[in-house]
């Protein structure tokens, strides 16, 4: 639904650490950064530097921690070579490094306020965070984590998913959003591109939401009037597809990634979008050579008539 060409704004910056600047900022979280075979986020940290360079200059890397769904963050173990103490950089889920750096209430809602008000506006965010490694080693705990700085991103929908949506909706195909992303986030994507804003929080899914209306309404019957579900974990994604062919729906899926192989193999119809993942490729019915979703129409309409005939 979205190009995947991040940005990040500069001036939306926040720091959390008196005395450190900006700058500073960006420099842990491209050190936190893929270097070579970057994802969209990294690319984005790493080019705001001067010279991509800089995410490697003055320091010794030791182990780098890659993104994985669950811990929803990356993190650098490192060499200091102007004195050689080791630090580690992390950058992430911004609710995992809020845990990460056990942090106080008042803190945490600073933090949720600044959060959503970027979510209001599309933004995803995406925080940063430090800690000294006293022990040396790459296994250690090493000190408190220290929560330094909140970036926001943005991803701009593709210039056709709006009008993608429409057509899949006046072909009788129900769009469904299933994101990692916040709730505020899927739910202004949502509005931009006219697929509704009955959105819920990944909770919903484990009857642990605390909206009363929402609680006493059965699984099953969410996931079918929901326009999508925001902050979802791998395995969510299984569960809305076997519940909706237990609805007696005739379910698609797309997805790109390793994670998404279990859902792609259970949907009805499995799409494996433009650059997905081989696993990807491998569990879907269709793989898509062009970027976006447009294409999803045409296999509609020519699956139809050939049905018909």
């Amino acid at each position: 639904l979205t190009l995947n060409k991040l940005s990040v704004d500069r001036n939306l910056i926040e720091v959390f650490i008196k005395g450190m600047d900006k700058e500073h900022v960006i420099l842990l979280a491209a050190w936190a950064a893929r270097t070579e075979n970057q994802d969209a986020i990294d690319a984005a940290i790493v080019g705001m530097l001067a010279d991509p360079k800089e995410a490697r200059a003055g320091i010794t890397e030791v182990h780098f921690l890659p993104f994985n769904p669950n811990d929803k963050r990356t993190a650098l173990t490192y060499i200091d070579n102007k004195d050689g103490t080791w630090h580690r950089a992390s950058k992430g889920a911004p609710e995992q490094i809020i845990e990460l750096c056990n942090m106080r209430e008042d803190a945490q809602k600073k933090i949720h306020s600044m959060i959503e008000k970027f979510a209001e506006r599309g933004l995803r965010s995406l925080g940063v965070a430090r800690q000294e490694v006293p022990e040396k080693t790459k296994e250690s705990a090493g000190a408190p984590w220290q929560f330094v700085g909140l970036l926001s991103v943005f991803d701009p929908p593709r210039h056709d998913s709006a009008e993608t949506i429409r057509q899949a909706l006046n072909l009788g195909v129900n769009v469904k959003m299933i994101t990692g992303d916040q709730l505020a986030i899927a739910k202004e994507t949502g509005r931009r591109l006219g697929m509704g804003t009955n959105m819920y929080p990944s909770a919903t899914l484990l009857g642990l939401d605390k909206d009363s209306s929402v609680a006493s309404m059965p699984v099953e019957e969410l996931i079918e009037k929901a326009d999508g579900f925001a902050g979802v974990f791998p395995e969510h994604k299984y569960e809305i597809v076997k519940k909706l062919q237990e609805r007696k729906h005739i379910c698609g899926m797309t997805g790109d990634g390793v994670n998404d192989a279990p859902a792609l193999k259970k949907a009805d119809i499995g799409l494996a979008v433009a650059d997905a993942t081989d696993a990807a490729r491998g569990a879907s019915d269709i793989v898509l050579t062009e970027p976006g979703l447009s294409v999803i129409i045409s296999a509609v309409l020519t699956s139809r008539a050939i049905f018909q005939r």
